[in-house]
């Protein structure tokens, strides 16, 4: 069982992959077969993260 702070903790590892992913170039599937290896998530889960974190105007 995962607390609240295991959540939080993915979630900001999972932005910086995101953003970092986007910043160098990298494709969109690219950066989903990274965040699944690196926090062991399912696409789903990834292409959430994807939607939250991609594409973000300042």
């Amino acid at each position: 069982m995962c607390t609240l702070f295991d959540e939080i903790a993915k979630e900001n590892e999972a932005k910086g992959i995101v953003e970092t992913g986007f910043d160098f170039g990298l494709s969109e599937n690219d950066i989903l077969k990274r965040l699944q290896e690196k926090l062991n998530l399912s696409l789903q889960m990834a292409q959430e993260y994807i939607k939250m974190f991609g594409k973000q105007t300042v």
